[in-house]
C-alpha cells in the first residue's frame, strides 16, 4: 500500500435512545481513534447518535466520501442489531475495506459476530495493539491473519481466537493522553441535550443552571477496569475474556488525572463538569482519591482550573469515609455515584456485593449532610429475590428520593454477555429470549433481554410493575419533556405501588408519590399531572 491505511471507527449506535445513555462521544471509540493519529495514520470517527440526519443515511455520505481501507465497528449488546445494520451498510458500500467488529459485545462472543454480520476479523479487547499491528502488516503487505487480539475464521468454519495482555500503566496512560479532547464536538452534543431536556423553558434561572451543569459535561476515563466480580456485570470481566486470564488493574495517578481535566478544560471552555467514566473510582484502599481532590484544589487556587468545575464519579459505597468525602466535597464533586443495586441483605448476596450493606444508610447520610447528591443504581429484583426483598427496595428507594438521592432503576437483571448470572445454566429457564431481525437483511437471532425471578409471584409482579411502567410512560411522552433519572425512578415506585399493596406489601401512599412526582416535573407553559397507574 504506497500511502497511509484510512480508516473509519463507527461507535455504538442507540436510535432509541435508551433509558440509560446518555448522549455523550463514544470515548473508548475517541481514545483508539487518538492512538492510531498518533502513529500518522489518518482516521475518522462517525458517531451514529449525534450526526445530520438519519443514521444509515449519514454513514452513507461518510462511507462514499472516500475510500476507506478498514472499518471498525464497535458493539454493545443492548446496541447489537442497530450496530450490526451499519455493519452490513458498511459492506455493502465498501466492499473492499476490511470490516472489524470491537466492543464489548464483540469480545464476548466473537462467533456471534462472524454468524450475524458481515465481519472480516473482531478485535478482543483494547483495540491499540492490534490495530496498530494492523496498519503496520497494511503498509508492509504482509498477511492480515493470526494478529495478537483478535479472533478470525477457521479454516473448519469455527473462530479462532489470539488473546493479548491488558494495556499496562505506562501503555493506558499514553493511550488516555491521545484521546483527542480538542478534536471532539461536544458542543454539538450539548446543543441536543439542551433541546431534548428544553433548558430554555425552564422557568428559573437557578434551575437552568442546574441543568445545564448537568449537560456541559465532558467523560474521562482513568481506570482500565472494575476488579469486583459483581454477578450481573459483564465489564468486570472485558478485559479477562481478552487476555485469556486474569488482567491486572491499570489507572493514572493524581497528577496525571488533574493534567487530563486541565487539557479537556482547555479544548471545551464551556464545560462545567467532568465526569469520571470509570466503573469504580475509589476503591476500599485507596491512596489516589485524597492527593487528587488537594491537587484540584490547589488548580483552582492557582487559576489553571475553574473554581465553579464539578465533577461526578462512581465508586464503592464502602470506600467512602467522612474524610474522603468532605475532600470531594471541598474538590467540587457534587454527584457521587453508587452501585448499591438493592438494599436487600439477600439480593445483595446474590450480585457478591454483601459487604456492602452496613456501609449504606451512614455514608448517604454523610454525603447528603455535606451537600453531596449520591446517585443509587437500583435493580429491583434478582433472580431468587422474594416479594419482601422487592418491596425492603422500593421503600428504600423513595425514601431515599425524598431525601435528595438522585435514583436509576431497573426491573429485572439484564442478561449481558460475560456476566456471570448470564452464564449460569441454573439461570437459563427464567431467561427471557427477544427475536432481534437487522434492518435492511433478512438475519434474525434470538436474544438473551432478562433474567426474571425464580418465585412465580415475584415474577409476575415484576412483569406488571413493568407494564404499568411502560403504560405511564407513553402517557407522559406527548406532554413532557426528556425524563430524567429522577422522575423515572418515582415513575417506576408509582408503578408498583397497587401491584404490592395486593401482596399485603405496601409501598408508600399514592398521593403523595403522585406529588412528589408532579413537584419535580419541568413545567414551563402548564401544569402536567402525573399519569394514573393502570389498574387490574
Amino acid at each position: 500500500m504506497t500511502r497511509s491505511p484510512r480508516i473509519l471507527l463507527i461507535g455504538p449506535y442507540d436510535p432509541l435512545c435508551g433509558e440509560y445513555t446518555f448522549l455523550a462521544p463514544p470515548l473508548g471509540v475517541w481514545r483508539l481513534a487518538g492512538v492510531l493519529e498518533s502513529a500518522g495514520i489518518e482516521v475518522k470517527v462517525f458517531d451514529p447518535n449525534c450526526c445530520a440526519g438519519p443514521a444509515p443515511r449519514a454513514l452513507e455520505r461518510e462511507l462514499l466520501a472516500c475510500p476507506w481501507d478498514v472499518i471498525g465497528v464497535s458493539t454493545t449488546g443492548m446496541t447489537l442489531r442497530f450496530d450490526l445494520e451499519l455493519a452490513h451498510l458498511a459492506r455493502r458500500l465498501a466492499p473492499q475495506a476490511l470490516l472489524l467488529a470491537g466492543g464489548m459485545e464483540a469480545t464476548f462472543k466473537p462467533e456471534l459476530m462472524f454468524q450475524l454480520g458481515p465481519f472480516d476479523c473482531v478485535v478482543l479487547g483494547e483495540g491499540e495493539r492490534p490495530l496498530l499491528e494492523l496498519v503496520a502488516r497494511l503498509r508492509s503487505g504482509a498477511s492480515l491473519r493470526g494478529i495478537t487480539g483478535t479472533a478470525e475464521r477457521a479454516a473448519d468454519g469455527g473462530c479462532l481466537r489470539m488473546p493479548q495482555r491488558a494495556l499496562d500503566r505506562t501503555e493506558l496512560r499514553d493511550a488516555i493522553f491521545r484521546t483527542p479532547y480538542e478534536k471532539m464536538p461536544y458542543g454539538l452534543y450539548w446543543e441536543r441535550l439542551e433541546e431534548a431536556y428544553r433548558v430554555g423553558a425552564v422557568p428559573t434561572k437557578a434551575a437552568r443552571e442546574a441543568r445545564l451543569a448537568e449537560i456541559r459535561s465532558v467523560r474521562l476515563i482513568t481506570l482500565n477496569y472494575c476488579p469486583m466480580g459483581c454477578t450481573f456485570c459483564s465489564s468486570t470481566n472485558f478485559l479477562h475474556e481478552a487476555q485469556g486470564s486474569v488482567a491486572s488493574i491499570a489507572r493514572l495517578d493524581a497528577e496525571e488525572c488533574v493534567r487530563m481535566i486541565q487539557r479537556i478544560v482547555g479544548a471545551h471552555p464551556r464545560v462545567r463538569t467532568v465526569i469520571f467514566q470509570d466503573d469504580i473510582f475509589v476503591f476500599t484502599k485507596d491512596r489516589r482519591v485524597l492527593p487528587l481532590c488537594e491537587a484540584i484544589v490547589a488548580a483552582k487556587e492557582s487559576g489553571t482550573l475553574p473554581r465553579e468545575l464539578q465533577f461526578i464519579s462512581t465508586n464503592r459505597i464502602d470506600a467512602m469515609s467522612p474524610e474522603r468525602l468532605a475532600a470531594m466535597r471541598q474538590a467540587g464533586f457534587r454527584v457521587l455515584g453508587f452501585g448499591i443495586e438493592n438494599f436487600s441483605p439477600n439480593v445483595l448476596s446474590e450480585f457478591n456485593k454483601a459487604q456492602i450493606y452496613s456501609h449504606i444508610r451512614p455514608t448517604l447520610t454523610s454525603a447528603l449532610e455535606l451537600g453531596i447528591t449520591p446517585f443509587l443504581d437500583l435493580i429491583l429484583s434478582s433472580p431468587r429475590a422474594t416479594l419482601a426483598d422487592v418491596a425492603a427496595t422500593l421503600r428504600e428507594a423513595y425514601h431515599w428520593l425524598r431525601r435528595g438521592c438522585e435514583v436509576g432503576m431497573y426491573p429485572y437483571v439484564i442478561p449481558f454477555s460475560g456476566a456471570a448470572m448470564s452464564a449460569d445454566p441454573a439461570l437459563r429457564a427464567f431467561t427471557v429470549y427477544e427475536r432481534r431481525q437487522v434492518a435492511g437483511t433478512e438475519i434474525t437471532w434470538d436474544q438473551p433481554s432478562k433474567i426474571l425471578p425464580m418465585d412465580p409471584s415475584v415474577r409476575e409482579v415484576i412483569l406488571r410493575i413493568e407494564r404499568d411502567f411502560e403504560e405511564s410512560l407513553l402517557q407522559l411522552q406527548p406532554r413532557a419533556a426528556h425524563l430524567p433519572s429522577r422522575l423515572r425512578s418515582l415513575l417506576w415506585i408509582q408503578s408498583s405501588l397497587q401491584a404490592m399493596a395486593e401482596q399485603g406489601l405496601p409501598i408508600a401512599d399514592e398521593e403523595e408519590v403522585r406529588h412528589e412526582f408532579t413537584a419535580r416535573l419541568p413545567q414551563p407553559h402548564r401544569a402536567v399531572a402525573a399519569p394514573r397507574v393502570a389498574t387490574a
